[in-house]
């Protein structure tokens, strides 16, 4: 007698045990020997594909992640992959690279992420708090002025993290938002909120950092601020360094000064700066590079990105290539 009891176990059963989306995948499996079908030599009676459950816990066993993915981490500190990244690049955060589902991947140990937790202060990405207070409208380095007296006064916005917001003057003199305006200081210029800019990649800018409210290169924050506004910014302070990086989208700036376009290539990290006949477009670096693949290749991209935390095939494909 036939015992037709033991469960047929087929590709689409592999692909939900493995938690694979791509039939591509398994195929790329078997090719390479890590699953063998046991009637792959005469898969064409049944007319597809079947296994021994024996060889699938064995493949699910090899295909463990050997310790957290970033994504993970992330989710584990509440803040982005892409900070994660960073703290994995200055080496505050220990990680290893593996191979894993076809991909070299930064791993992180349990142990050495409960150690990061407990030494190190992190906190949630998303907001933009620590350079724009959006209750006040007023944002870091943000430039005030006072008119009513013969010689025009300034004062610079230092710090707006905290309850309170702090300021400096031109006599470097450090004094509260709420004292600057009762000293008659006003903001040189409302910051107005401007739509979220679609076009790709971003305009990198290192300043230093100083505590002189009339320093040039502050000119350049007042324009981010006015032609941009915080929506299309981000500041990321590097105290290491006693400097801090501004990124912003592409713009057009409607200024010819010469002096602007050298303050900015002065300070620039990437990008591009070009004059136009309208003023100043600043531009990121980014170039488009298209590829086609077969609808079962980028659904296995799609599914790739989504376990590396990439928001899209775009951003894994940038990722991978600068891994090489």
């Amino acid at each position: 007698m036939i015992d037709n009891s033991t469960k047929i176990i087929t590709i689409e059963d592999v692909m939900e045990m493995l938690s694979i989306s791509s039939k591509k995948t398994i195929y790329t499996y078997i090719q390479q020997g890590k699953l063998n079908p046991i009637n792959k030599d005469d898969w064409h009676i049944e007319g597809r594909y079947e296994f021994d459950n024996e060889d699938i816990v064995r493949l699910q066993e090899e295909l463990k992640k050997p310790g957290l993915t970033t994504k993970e981490v992330a989710q584990q500190l509440d803040i982005s992959v892409t900070t994660v990244n960073r703290y994995i690049k200055q080496e505050l955060l220990p990680a290893f690279q593996e191979e894993y589902r076809g991909m070299s991947c930064y791993f992180v140990n349990e142990e050495d992420l409960d150690l990061f937790k407990r030494t190190h202060e992190v906190g949630r990405k998303p907001s933009k708090r620590h350079f724009y207070h959006s209750e006040q409208n007023v944002a870091l380095f943000q430039l005030f002025v006072k008119k009513n007296e013969e010689k025009e006064q300034f004062a610079r916005i230092i710090s707006v993290e905290d309850a309170t917001i702090m300021a400096v003057t031109e006599q470097h003199e450090e004094v509260t938002l709420e004292e600057l305006l009762h000293r008659g200081f006003e903001a040189a210029y409302e910051i107005e909120s401007k739509k979220m800019i679609t076009k790709e990649g971003y305009a990198t800018f290192a300043f230093k950092q100083t505590a002189y409210a009339k320093s040039q290169l502050y000119k350049l924050m007042d324009l981010f601020y006015q032609y941009l506004s915080p929506t299309n910014m981000r500041i990321t302070p590097q105290e290491e360094k006693e400097q801090f990086i501004v990124e912003i989208k592409p713009v057009l700036l409607t200024e010819s000064a010469q002096e602007i376009v050298e303050l900015l290539d002065s300070v620039l990290v990437s990008g591009k700066i070009n004059k136009r006949s309208r003023g100043i477009y600043i531009d990121s670096d980014l170039e488009v590079v298209r590829v086609k693949v077969s609808s079962d290749l980028k659904e296995e991209l799609q599914q790739k990105a989504k376990e590396l935390g990439k928001k899209n095939i775009e951003e894994l494909l940038l990722y991978a290539a600068q891994k090489l």
